[in-house]
């Protein structure tokens, strides 16, 4: 009963998930400015961080899915976290932050290509690739222009 509570904590990133309009999109917001005012430039605590929101992430979807009847609930919006916080890893500069967020945004809602494909695996592991896939596609955009 406690794991179930506290993987519907996390899964919907202390409720933000069941915000009725654009749940993924103020997730991802939120992820950004957690990342732009609290994460200090050490890449070695960035990497350690983004591993273990990415663990917790999977097991709490993986205990949380019993709850819906949905493949892919809307309210499930630590993968949006994981996924934003992929290309976060590298980024400190709030302008290039927020072109991160719009690009991911953008993959992440039209996924195109292998991101559409991804979201057919079933799981956990689907719902987190399809975001990881999209915050691989902004680090590739983002190292083209920057």
């Amino acid at each position: 009963m406690i794991k179930n509570r506290i993987s519907q904590l996390i899964s919907t990133f202390f409720y933000l998930g069941k915000v009725k309009y654009a749940p993924g999109t103020i997730a991802s917001l939120v992820t950004l400015f957690i990342w732009y005012i609290f994460m200090p430039e050490d890449i070695l605590f960035r990497l350690l961080f983004f591993f273990c929101i990415s663990i917790i992430g999977f097991f709490s979807i993986k205990n949380s899915l019993i709850c819906y009847n949905d493949k892919d609930p809307q309210e499930i919006v630590i993968d949006e976290v994981i996924g934003m916080s992929l290309p976060l890893l590298f980024l400190t500069d709030l302008v290039i932050m927020s072109i991160a967020f719009i690009l991911f945004r953008v993959f992440d809602i039209f996924k195109p290509s292998i991101i559409y494909y991804s979201q057919f695996y079933d799981g956990a592991f689907g719902i987190i690739l399809d975001d990881l896939l999209a915050g691989l596609c902004v680090i590739i955009v983002l190292v083209q222009y920057i």
